[in-house]
């Protein structure tokens, strides 16, 4: 042992060398740990988009199978508003030929073949489903809005297999309980922390 070195000089010395070799994650800088985080959408975009052509807000959120579905409901939508305007304009036109007991042709055979009542009665059924066509057009409209917003949200949501559910089964009876307290069933739920 050299002389410069005292006996606690020593020890320091091979403690020193104990922890390098044996604890290398000591002396070592620390490695960053990869955590892959899916990127966010913003929720303004995903509902401007939508709102300006619906649809948009589904591809700006990567559910591009949602697509097809909106354009479906509102091809649906504008058929039924087309033949039901189709049929609510011919009886319109025939039940005012009847009430104003216009001469000359009808308008169309509806004039001939049905009274006024029931002229005026298919008159308002076309109409009202023509009117409910558009409001279910305009309801897919917003929930296209809403789908691509709430969609955004979730864009971060974690949906792995980490998460669980389970189902309780119901307690026994207790003995010389009350006849309001009963049996029942519940939901457990496992949502791991990070």
């Amino acid at each position: 042992m050299p002389n410069f070195l005292s006996m606690a000089g020593f020890r320091n010395v091979i403690l020193f060398l104990c922890i390098l070799f044996l604890f290398p994650s000591i002396c070592s800088a620390q490695q960053d740990t990869v955590v892959r985080v899916r990127p966010s959408r913003s929720p303004r975009t995903a509902t401007i988009l939508s709102l300006v052509l619906p649809g948009m807000g589904q591809a700006y959120n990567h559910k591009y199978w949602k697509i097809p579905i909106i354009y479906t409901g509102f091809a649906a939508t504008g058929y039924f508003a087309i033949i039901n305007g189709d049929e609510y304009h011919k009886f319109k036109d025939a039940y005012n030929f009847k009430i104003n007991n216009l001469t000359g042709d009808p308008p169309n055979d509806y004039a001939v073949k049905y009274t006024a009542d029931q002229l005026r009665v298919q008159r308002d059924y076309y109409r009202r489903n023509m009117e409910l066509s558009y409001i279910i057009a305009g309801f897919i409209y917003i929930l296209n809005a809403v789908d691509a917003s709430v969609d955004a949200h979730l864009s971060s949501f974690d949906i792995s297999e980490n998460l669980s559910m389970g189902l309780i089964a119901p307690s026994p009876p207790i003995a010389n309980s009350s006849p309001f307290i009963s049996p029942s069933f519940g939901f457990t739920y496992k949502i791991p922390l990070r």
